[in-house]
């Protein structure tokens, strides 16, 4: 989930399709599946489908919007790379086996702070901070057939993708934080007002 500079960021509009599977339940720090590496996808079969609904289910809620943006397997304690993620054309679709293959050098950090906004994490429920990523992408991933895309992500797509793909290294938001000092904000759970806070992690 990511927020604008102000925070005020909504969840876009999304398309995305009714199923009936289960829902999972979303981990939370300090949960292990969050701290290990993800195994490649090797077999594009039912059993990948399955988890592909179940993130979805998970994500998108019967007769609710998006919790956010994107969902990595491991959020839901299953180690393979595959993840869910909002793309530009709004729709919400499974990335499997995810790379970034070029990283254009422009950074978030360089931009206008009207254009900047803050990253959260469906794993670290009201927390947001300021993540420096590069704006622009370009990244290969397989659909759940097993074709091969590649595509050039700008922001808020890039950001939504490394976040995304960092999860399935068992990398966290948080890490960045601590890295670059960058305070970390707590969301108050009426007003959705932002407070800086000591960083709990």
């Amino acid at each position: 989930m990511f927020f604008g500079h102000i925070c005020n960021y909504c969840t876009p509009n999304v398309k995305f399709s009714v199923y009936n599977t289960t829902m999972a339940k979303i981990v939370t720090y300090p949960h292990p599946a969050l701290r290990q590496k993800a195994s490649p996808v090797t077999r594009f079969d039912q059993e990948l489908i399955k988890l592909v609904d179940e993130l979805k289910a998970t994500l998108i809620p019967k007769r609710a919007g998006p919790q956010g943006v994107g969902l990595a397997a491991n959020q839901i304690g299953v180690l393979k790379r595959v993840f869910l993620m909002t793309l530009p054309d709004k729709s919400i679709q499974p990335l499997v086996n995810p790379e970034i293959i070029k990283i254009y050098p422009k950074t978030m950090a360089q931009l206008p702070e009207d254009l900047q906004f803050m990253e959260g994490c469906l794993s670290f429920p009201g927390y947001f901070g300021f993540i420096d990523r590069p704006i622009k992408i370009k990244v290969r991933y397989q659909t759940i057939t097993g074709a091969i895309k590649e595509q050039v992500l700008l922001k808020p797509y890039s950001s939504y993708f490394q976040h995304e793909r960092d999860h399935l290294d068992g990398i966290l938001f948080i890490d960045y934080l601590k890295k670059s000092g960058e305070p970390i904000y707590l969301a108050d759970k009426t007003t959705r007002k932002l407070k800086a806070v000591k960083n709990p992690f």
